[in-house]
């Protein structure tokens, strides 16, 4: 894409190919049109944190349950069944796509099974794999940081899911195809079909592990165990249910977290101020890393179907129409943030969008922010420094979760 980008020749829906460019643009959106309509991709632009924060606390009316508006509309819909059948069959099931009460039903019985205690009992798991990387890290010469950054939470997820070991290589690819064929504006049709395909290879291996636990006494420190025994009174999660959680958990569960770190470290290795305040404070990690992802906007941007016709700053946003929240806009938002350009790692992150607040704060912000803080901590206390050797920091195309699929680092230890 040429350097000079305007709103005029921007595409939504190629988000990737303008990488950190992006935040310009969407600066200039939230100034001059905080509702704006993107006609390439067929969407709403919504830019500004408070209005951000109405559609998340539902002050505006959109939904959750938006699957056909934002993404398998590029498919007619007389082929979604010969198509799209996995996408069809559970993402009815899947959190991320439900409103109350059956995303209130869902999440008090999610709540059960995923609790601080899951976390808890992984975190010295995760510390043993954190160890193995700051070896990995520590030998000479040229480091690809995103195989090292996929390591923790890839092998995490399979550990809280029970799934062998065989799956890991399968993990990015899954990850890959269904952010960029449900987390981009107007997707092409292969892409969508492509997460399709991934949803059917993880059913695939998860259900024998359902059929397991049903068979088997609860194990509390098993999560696939506690779904499968998670009561409310008499009501439990069907079949279909464990599955749409287990398809988000693996996807959302390792995804965004080794996108987190990658992206971080690309923006901590470039400021050395900022890797010694984290080094100085590791009793401050958890704000630390909260700034880190705020300033690297991993989580960039959410969409909603809208659920009735309303007015938002003056424009006229119809029932069916796609909104995509800007959670990248809105963390550096001036009205938000004093300074928001900056990375400042003492700053207060309590309006931070990053983990969705609201009733669909995301489930598993637990777990990433263990393994943030303890990988984070380890590193400004193993090294000193390290630098970016890429010249040109390359992206993925997807628009909702920001990824770096390769990164070249040199680290420098104390």
């Amino acid at each position: 894409m040429d350097q000079a980008v305007t709103l005029e020749n921007f595409d939504f829906s190629h988000a990737g190919e303008l990488g950190d460019r992006l935040f310009p643009i969407l600066n200039e959106l939230r100034e001059s049109d905080p509702v704006h309509w993107d006609a390439k991709s067929r969407c709403w632009i919504v830019t500004r944190h408070a209005d951000i924060m109405d559609a998340l606390y539902g002050r505006v009316p959109v939904s959750n349950v938006r699957l056909a508006q934002a993404s398998i509309s590029a498919i007619p819909q007389a082929e979604w069944a010969e198509k799209l059948p996995n996408l069809i069959k559970y993402s009815p099931y899947q959190i991320t796509n439900m409103d109350p009460p059956n995303h209130t039903r869902m999440r008090g019985l999610l709540t059960k099974a995923f609790s601080r205690n899951v976390v808890e009992a992984l975190r010295p798991y995760a510390k043993g794999i954190i160890a193995g990387l700051m070896q990995k890290l520590r030998e000479p010469g040229e480091v690809e940081f995103a195989d090292i950054a996929l390591a923790l939470p890839g092998n995490v997820i399979l550990k809280l899911l029970g799934l062998p070991e065989e799956f890991y290589p399968r993990l990015r690819v899954w990850a890959n195809d269904v952010m960029v064929g449900l987390g981009t504006p107007n997707p092409e049709a292969e892409w969508v079909i492509a997460a399709d395909r991934a949803f059917a290879e993880l059913t695939a291996a998860v259900l024998p592990i359902i059929k397991d636990r049903r068979e088997t006494p609860h194990r509390p420190d098993d999560f696939i165990s506690s779904l499968v025994y998670a009561k409310d009174g008499k009501d439990g999660l069907s079949e279909d249910e464990i599955v749409g959680v287990l398809q988000v958990a693996v996807i959302a569960g390792h995804d965004t977290t080794a996108n987190s770190m990658t992206l971080g470290i690309e923006k901590l290795a470039r400021d050395p101020k900022a890797w010694a305040y984290m080094a100085a404070h590791p009793e401050q990690m958890m704000n630390s890393v909260l700034e880190l992802m705020r300033y690297s906007a991993m989580s960039a941007a959410q969409n909603r179907a809208v659920a009735a016709d309303f007015e938002w700053h003056g424009k006229q946003i119809k029932k069916g129409d796609t909104v995509f929240l800007m959670y990248a806009a809105g963390n550096r938002d001036p009205r938000a943030y004093e300074n928001p350009e900056a990375l400042d790692l003492s700053r207060s992150n309590d309006q931070s969008l990053t983990f969705a607040p609201g009733i669909h704060h995301c489930i598993g912000h637990l777990l990433a922010k263990m393994q943030l803080t303890e990988f984070f901590a380890a590193l400004t206390e193993n090294f000193a420094g390290a630098d970016v050797l890429d010249d040109e920091i390359k992206f993925a195309n997807i628009l909702a979760f920001r990824a770096i699929p390769s990164l070249k680092m040199k680290f420098y230890p104390r």
